[in-house]
């Protein structure tokens, strides 16, 4: 059987769907971001690191405690950590509360990359605000908060 007018008008939907417009907006502004804050891709860093880093406590945080924060498994987060300490974007570090356990640390060179990316966001407001006006930023920060389930 021949699904024609279920498959076209789903294609119809999904090209002006909010959520794929989002998930297409995210995606390109996250790869240029990317791109501005390391244009030679000599970091290491990938946009699934993105997320680690910015849950990083400033004296240093448990593998076990990242993953919840950031919706991953403990694993996968090891995996983007090691990752990044091979970037040089993190360190490791005994946690001196617990013998077993290991920080994971910004290093000079992640903080580097955090300053790049601070400076980057700032500017892509800026240059949206200049485009679309205050008004509009506003609102929409606001709308996608509250599609997030956040609070201004």
């Amino acid at each position: 059987m021949v699904y024609e007018a279920e498959l076209s008008a789903f294609a119809e939907a999904t090209h002006d769907d909010l959520a794929r417009l989002l998930m297409a907006a995210s995606t390109v502004v996250n790869a240029r971001s990317l791109a501005a804050i390391d244009p030679d891709g000599t970091s290491g860093v990938r946009l699934a690191h993105v997320p680690v880093i910015a849950s990083l406590e400033a004296r240093g945080s448990r593998v076990s405690d990242l993953a919840p924060r950031i919706g991953h498994t403990r694993q996968s987060v090891a995996a983007l950590v090691d990752d990044l300490e091979a970037a040089g974007i993190v360190e490791l570090a005994p946690d001196p509360t617990d013998r077993r356990a290991t920080l994971v640390r910004l290093s000079a060179d992640g903080a580097a990359f955090c300053a790049r990316a601070t400076a980057m966001m700032q500017d892509a407001e800026q240059s949206w605000r200049a485009e679309h006006g205050d008004a509009a930023i506003v609102n929409l920060r606001s709308t996608l908060r509250s599609l997030a389930g956040e609070r201004d």
